[in-house]
């Protein structure tokens, strides 16, 4: 499967998806604990608009994780595990988002001659007003809103904002 697109025509953007930080979920009833604690999550980090020039060409990342096998794996290790516990992002989410931020930094790297080199990125597109997941499904990325099989981290590649 391709791991960049071109998101340009068909990015979606909606200011108040950086509201979905603060929907509850399990454990979390105020919803995400980084909301309105790092720099790099609502309400702190900029709006996309302010960021990125949105008149020029945009790029998603992406990096695909199987979630179905990880669970899989830890179900063996682990047979007396919730699947809550086999499931749990601090089992996988960081090495993920580290090899979408390694592969984020070839992309920019790679295409820099082609492109220039006022190529920005951020790993969390959302925080900043992007719909990834509706964008994600435009470009047909198979992209679960609850995650069974697979997990899809995307940054977004764009020009900065002269």
């Amino acid at each position: 499967m391709t791991m960049y697109y071109d998101v340009s025509k068909i990015l979606e953007i909606d200011y108040k998806c950086r509201g979905y930080c603060t929907i509850p979920y399990h454990g979390h009833k105020k919803g995400c604990p980084n909301y309105n604690n790092h720099e790099e999550c609502p309400p702190k980090v900029k709006l996309l608009k302010d960021v990125f020039d949105l008149d020029r060409r945009m790029f998603f990342v992406v990096e695909e994780f199987n979630l179905k096998e990880h669970v899989d794996r830890m179900r063996i290790k682990h047979p007396d595990w919730s699947e809550f516990q086999l499931k749990s992002l601090l089992y996988w989410q960081n090495g993920v988002r580290k090899n979408l931020k390694l592969k984020t930094e070839k992309f920019i790297e790679r295409y820099k001659v082609k492109y220039g080199d006022n190529l920005n990125y951020t790993l969390l597109p959302e925080a900043m007003g992007v719909m990834v997941i509706n964008t994600a499904l435009k470009l047909g990325i198979p992209i679960e809103r609850t995650p069974v099989n697979k997990v899809f981290k995307i940054a977004l590649v764009g020009y900065r904002k002269e």
